[in-house]
């Protein structure tokens, strides 16, 4: 029943906290076990408040609405995981060349009626490090047992079981990952949205290989930056919402060369865009001017903010010429 799979991952969106003092982006991050390859945090209640994103919010409502067997689970379990979300944060886990993946999230729901919910469509009950939890039905991959537990009254983690059972074992340090970032400055947890990941061997080289296949417009741009960014390691991008989307990135290269070829590189790319655009979207051609892109040792960084204003009028202008789309 690989719709449950989904199902269980509403529900761990609709678990907003229920305590006086509810848990930090830190806390959860003390939780994700050793070997984190990626680590993605998001800060629903922040976001679910801002005006450019409640309507947005609205429309994937109406969209979990039109499934019926993912609508009487929500609604059996109590949830409505468009209201609720507070905060989660995921992990890639990296372990003996594959990968596994783990979510922990926090916010309000009826454990009593999540778990009746589950268990009425074919999920067994375990107890898992002295956690309660419940093995999904159909939910293997690759061998692999997906399973959801109740750390908390606040806080589900889903995940395979043995990516589950390792974040049981918590507290952590914070992942090496993330932990670096944080002390290098390049990253703030408070920020409603954040991705830091390492960069796999495989990755770096099939973007030497991608390169050969780009054509067209500003090919020789595309295939710079593609170039360049198999020597890149590790990614760090973080979004804030005011009145712009503003957005903070990072690409660690493995030498400062390399570095200052990345960002050339990406120079070329905003140049090729901002002619490319001058007469299709103009009101874009200044926003890619003021992207901020700099090389600092083997850190190549970027800011840039768009107008939430000019967002919606290219949303608008999109649906217009795209009756039938939804952003």
């Amino acid at each position: 029943m690989k719709k449950l799979v989904l199902a269980s991952v509403f529900l761990a969106l609709a678990a907003p906290l229920a305590l006086a003092a509810p848990p930090t982006t830190g806390d959860l991050l003390r939780l994700v076990p050793e070997g984190a390859q990626a680590v993605v945090a998001i800060d629903s209640a922040a976001l679910r408040t801002h005006p450019a994103v409640q309507p947005w919010l609205a429309r994937q409502h109406a969209w979990a609405a039109t499934d019926e067997e993912l609508k009487r689970f929500l609604g059996d379990a109590g949830l409505d995981p468009v209201r609720d979300v507070d905060l989660m944060v995921l992990a890639a886990l990296g372990s003996g060349g594959e990968t596994t993946g783990v979510a922990l999230l926090v916010g309000r729901y009826d454990p009593a009626a999540l778990g009746a919910a589950l268990t009425a469509r074919g999920a067994s009950s375990l107890m898992l490090a002295g956690v309660p939890a419940f093995r999904l039905p159909d939910s293997g991959h690759c061998g692999r047992q997906a399973v959801l537990a109740q750390r908390a009254p606040d806080l589900v983690i889903v995940g395979d079981e043995t990516a589950v059972t390792a974040t049981l074992a918590a507290p952590h340090a914070v992942s090496l990952l993330v932990a670096g970032e944080i002390t290098a400055g390049r990253l703030d947890l408070r920020a409603p949205f954040w991705i830091v990941a390492a960069v796999p061997a495989g990755a770096r080289r099939h973007a030497g290989e991608a390169a050969g296949h780009v054509h067209g417009e500003a090919s020789d741009s595309v295939r710079g930056v593609l170039l360049a960014s198999g020597a890149v390691q590790k990614v760090i991008a973080q979004a804030y919402l005011d009145d712009s989307l503003r957005l903070v990135g990072a690409a660690v290269a493995d030498t400062a060369e390399n570095a200052g070829l990345l960002r050339d590189a990406a120079k070329g790319v905003l140049a090729a865009m901002r002619l490319h655009l001058q007469g299709s979207a103009p009101e874009l051609v200044e926003v890619l001017r003021n992207v901020d892109l700099r090389a600092d040792g083997t850190v190549v960084s970027a800011r840039g903010a768009v107008p939430f204003a000019l967002l919606e009028k290219l949303a608008a202008d999109h649906k217009a010429g795209h009756p039938g789309d939804e952003l």
